[in-house]
């Protein structure tokens, strides 16, 4: 691991002891041990302020921006990715409760069975902890690039928020099209859900383009094998619930 040095990494001041005499962010090496990522998230997760919309904002059109310029050590501007991660998944858990739809995208399933309608609750939770997962598949993807596993963990909840995202406006576009039968408002509900859908896929592939300035060839190859090893692993734990529902109520 980098040792820290006297320089602040976030504004460049130098004479920095443990914490940065002008811009307040806390010394710390570049390259974070699981340890202190953990530490950093939680040590701040309650302190909210105008940084969440920051993050958030620039997460959403500035793919990669974000992740590159924490691993390099300017953090103090940006929430820490598990925070802003938790924040938005525990609004998108809520919107889920408070809208029940059976077309949402990725988060339910019509179970003709009410003993298997718990399908669609298991897909939402194991969205949220599968990110670990997902770290190690883009750790797998770029191998020959010498980074810690929680460089790619970073990356993973910057891509998931910006998911949960998505699917939000996924929820908002269904909600709206239940509203009423007029043609505009199926329009209009159509037109949100078509890229927010798309997004889903697309994200990643912008995000990693940003981020490691591949060719788009590359990137679409990764980001295709990416989703494709994430999505099984996402159907073998939905298959595992019917099996052992199915096994329960023979």
């Amino acid at each position: 691991m980098e040792e820290q040095t006297n320089t602040c990494l976030n504004c460049g001041s130098a004479e920095v002891q443990n914490y940065c005499p002008v811009c307040g962010q806390k010394a710390q090496p570049t390259r974070l041990p699981l340890k202190l990522f953990f530490h950093d998230a939680i040590e701040s997760l309650f302190n909210i302020d105008n940084r969440w919309l920051k993050t958030l904002r620039d997460l959403f059109i500035k793919p990669g921006k974000v992740t590159r310029e924490y691993i390099e050590g300017k953090r103090a501007r940006y929430l820490p990715p598990l925070r802003i991660y938790i924040s938005i998944s525990i609004i998108y858990f809520l919107a889920v409760q408070f809208y029940d739809s059976s077309q949402v995208f990725f988060i339910s399933f019509n179970a003709a069975d009410q003993k298997i309608e718990g399908v669609g609750t298991v897909v939402q939770y194991s969205l949220f902890f599968l990110v670990p997962l997902f770290g190690l598949i883009l750790k797998l993807f770029y191998l020959k690039r010498k980074a810690y596993y929680v460089e790619y963990l970073i990356m993973a909840l910057h891509i998931h928020t910006i998911w949960f995202v998505l699917l939000l406006f996924d929820i908002f576009a269904e909600w709206m099209g239940g509203l009423s039968d007029h043609l505009v408002i199926k329009i209009i509900a159509t037109i949100i859900t078509i890229p927010t859908t798309l997004g889903v896929f697309v994200y990643p592939a912008i995000y990693q383009k940003r981020t490691f300035n591949d060719s788009w060839l590359k990137v679409i190859f990764k980001s295709f094998g990416q989703i494709l090893l994430y999505v099984t692993a996402l159907i073998s734990i939905v298959g595992l619930y019917y099996y052992v529902i199915f096994d329960l109520i023979k």
